[in-house]
C-alpha cells in the first residue's frame, strides 16, 4: 500500500473514530445508571409497591452457582420494607418472605438490611433512579455473592 493509501485510510479511520465519540457523548447508546441530578431524595422517594427481578450467583463452599428471583416488596417511607420472592438457588427452587429497613441518602443512594425467612440476613446497595419509580441494588453482606436486583414501581 502506497503512503498516499495508508495516510487517506488513516485519516479516514480518526475522522470515523471522533464522530463516533461525539456522537456517543450526545447520544447514549447504552443506558447509564446513576443517582438522581436534580432532587434531593429521601427514605419518601421509595414509598410504594415494586415488582422485582434478580439475577447473579450465591457462593457455597467456594463454588459459585447460578441464582434468580423474582417478587414484590412495599416500602412505607419511614425506612421499613416487606415483600415476599420465588429464588431459583442452583436450581432449587424456595419461596420466602422478607422484611428490613432502608435508608436513602440525599443523592438516592442508600442501603438496606433484609432478613429472609428462609433464608440468611442480607446488606445491600442501593441506586432510586427516575424519581424513585426504579431501584437497582447489588448485595454486599454476606459477602461471596454476586447478586443484582432491578426493581420497578408498580403503584
Amino acid at each position: 500500500m502506497g503512503t498516499k493509501v495508508k495516510v487517506g485510510l488513516a485519516s479516514t479511520i480518526l475522522v470515523i473514530a471522533l464522530t463516533a465519540l461525539a456522537f456517543n457523548l450526545h447520544v447514549s447508546i447504552v443506558p447509564q445508571v446513576h443517582a438522581e441530578e436534580t432532587e434531593a431524595c429521601t427514605n419518601q422517594t421509595l414509598v410504594g409497591r415494586y415488582g422485582f427481578t434478580g439475577e447473579g450467583f450465591f457462593a457455597s463452599s467456594n463454588t459459585f452457582f447460578p441464582a434468580a428471583d423474582v417478587g414484590v416488596f412495599v416500602s412505607d417511607g419511614d425506612g421499613n420494607v416487606f415483600g415476599s420472592d420465588t429464588v431459583s438457588a442452583g436450581g432449587q427452587i424456595t419461596s420466602r418472605t422478607f422484611t428490613g429497613t432502608y435508608k436513602v441518602n440525599s443523592d438516592c443512594t442508600g442501603s438496606t438490611a433484609l432478613q429472609f425467612n428462609p433464608g440468611p440476613a442480607v446488606d445491600i446497595a442501593i441506586v432510586s433512579d427516575d424519581r424513585g419509580r426504579e431501584v437497582r441494588t447489588l448485595q454486599t453482606n454476606p459477602q461471596g455473592a454476586v447478586f443484582t436486583v432491578f426493581a420497578r414501581k408498580v403503584r
